[in-house]
C-alpha cells in the first residue's frame, strides 16, 4: 500500500491519496502522519482519495473504530471520501453514518470530479494524484 500525503495551506485542504492494497491499521494510523506535518491545520478541510485501492484487509470493525475517534480537525472542516470501487463505497458510507457524531461534515463520491463540484473548486485548482 501507499499512500501520499499532500498538503495545500494555499487552498487549506489535507489530501490523502491511497494506492494499492490497504490495511486497517493503514487506515487507522493515517492520522497521525497527518497531524504531525508541519503545515497540518485542524480548520483545513480534507479528501481521502480511494481511486487507486486494489484491495486490502479492512475490517467493519477498523472502519467503526476510525469513525468514533475524535477528529483532528475542527467541527467545521468538510470531509470528502473518493470511492469508486463498490466495496470501499460501502465501507466509507459505513464511516460517514458512524461518524455523524465525531465527523459531521463527511461526504462520499464515487469520482474526483464530484468531490470538486461538492467542494466548489476548479479542477486545477487542488492537485490531487489523477
Amino acid at each position: 500500500m501507499g499512500v501520499r500525503l499532500t498538503i495545500d495551506v494555499s487552498q487549506r485542504f489535507v489530501v490523502s491519496t491511497f494506492t494499492g492494497e490497504t490495511s486497517d491499521a493503514e487506515l487507522v494510523n493515517h492520522a497521525s502522519s497527518i497531524r504531525s506535518h508541519p503545515d497540518f491545520d485542524p480548520g483545513f478541510s480534507e479528501i481521502v482519495d480511494f481511486n487507486g485501492i486494489t484491495g486490502g484487509k479492512i475490517s467493519t470493525s477498523a472502519v467503526e473504530d476510525l469513525s468514533q475517534r475524535p477528529s483532528i480537525y475542527n467541527p467545521t472542516s468538510m470531509h470528502v471520501i473518493i470511492a469508486p470501487q463498490d466495496f470501499m463505497f460501502g465501507l466509507a458510507r459505513m464511516c460517514q453514518v458512524l461518524a455523524e457524531k465525531t465527523k459531521p461534515n463527511v461526504v462520499v463520491v464515487r469520482t474526483i470530479e464530484e468531490a470538486y463540484k461538492f467542494l466548489k473548486l476548479e479542477k486545477d485548482r487542488l492537485r490531487l494524484a489523477q
